[in-house]
């Protein structure tokens, strides 16, 4: 609460004697997606992934880590849709989530490193700048939850590894929260827009612009990738593609994104978003009903129909946001990193 405070105290000195009458929508709306969003998401994840960190390291072997490891990933899903400033600094986003992986690297590096005993992983500073084909939770969850990998013994180089990738996410979920909300972090950046010290944009409009984008591109890519990739083409379904199906995290990704974005919508909204809200709680209802935690039930043609109508659902929130979100606010969404992936 001590940091909150801080991010908001220049604001309050901007406007000490505002009244209801002046109250801004686009400030308010700004106030609450930073200090009641972003900041406990950021917070969550740092507290998550030291915690798998620590688990890790006292205990390698997959069925002691996996708890912490699913807690860990529960908390990204809160954050990953934040695709801005220290969450992508230094390629953080693809060192901690390097999905979808199109052409197997994952497991190839793997190999290479426990074939090689590559001292690296000995190194936090070097792992730091390792292949993000071998780092973050997807390397973890081929350690953890494939055949391939999770017969390793305490003592290991496996082990070690498992370690290493683990020591990494904590450190990288650290640095993201420092960087966050430092007294001149990135919430302040984003709060403060143009007056900021070290401003990214230019006016609080293009920082509600921006977690905007985040929100509708991470409703897309779930849309698009989570769904899209793993229902392939009635033909031809993909359930292998589906995203953490070897750790049957396909189905609760897919809740939690919805889950983090539902509420990074309520923050922004000016008003009551009625449409929206009863879209959010139908296409929610849709994937708990699923019971398919790892979209194996794709390869059946009523399966696939059930997932596939989960996207089309999306499809509606994204309408109904833009009209009871966006056009209030004065914004629509814009070009993201992610867009293309």
């Amino acid at each position: 609460m001590r940091r909150l405070a801080a991010l908001c105290f220049p604001l309050m000195l901007a406007v000490p004697f505002a009244s209801p009458m002046a109250a801004d929508p686009l400030n308010d709306a700004l106030q609450r997606a930073v200090n009641t969003h972003t900041v406990p998401a950021v917070e969550r994840f740092a507290g998550a992934s030291h915690a798998l960190s620590y688990t890790a390291a006292d205990n390698c072997l997959p069925e002691a880590v996996k708890p912490a490891y699913n807690a860990a990933f529960d908390a990204w899903m809160g954050l990953q849709h934040l695709h801005m400033g220290p969450v992508e600094a230094n390629g953080r986003i693809l060192a901690i989530a390097f999905w979808p992986d199109k052409k197997g690297l994952i497991p190839r590096t793997l190999s290479g490193y426990i074939a090689d005993e590559d001292p690296v992983i000995d190194d936090p500073e070097a792992f730091a700048q390792a292949s993000i084909a071998v780092r973050g939770l997807f390397a973890l969850e081929y350690m953890l939850y494939d055949d391939q990998f999770d017969g390793y013994e305490d003592g290991s180089y496996s082990c070690h590894l498992v370690q290493a990738i683990a020591h990494d996410l904590g450190r990288m979920g650290q640095a993201i929260e420092a960087e966050w909300t430092a007294d001149d972090g990135f919430a302040l950046t984003l709060l403060l827009a143009g007056e900021a010290p070290h401003p990214l944009y230019l006016s609080r409009m293009e920082s509600v612009q921006a977690l905007y984008t985040m929100l509708t591109s991470a409703l897309e890519v779930t849309r698009d990738q989570r769904i899209g990739r793993s229902i392939g083409t009635f033909e031809k379904p993909r359930p292998a593609r589906a995203e953490a199906y070897r750790s049957e995290r396909s189905q609760r990704n897919v809740e939690l994104i919805l889950m983090a974005t539902r509420d990074l919508a309520r923050k922004l909204a000016p008003g009551e978003m009625p449409l929206s809200e009863a879209a959010f709680e139908k296409t929610i209802a849709l994937v708990e009903e699923l019971d398919d935690p790892a979209f194996a039930g794709v390869a059946d043609p009523m399966g696939r129909l059930k997932v596939e109508i989960i996207g089309q659902n999306i499809t509606t929130i994204l309408g109904h946001l833009a009209n009871e979100v966006g056009a209030p606010l004065g914004v629509s969404a814009g070009f993201n990193a992610s867009d293309g992936d």
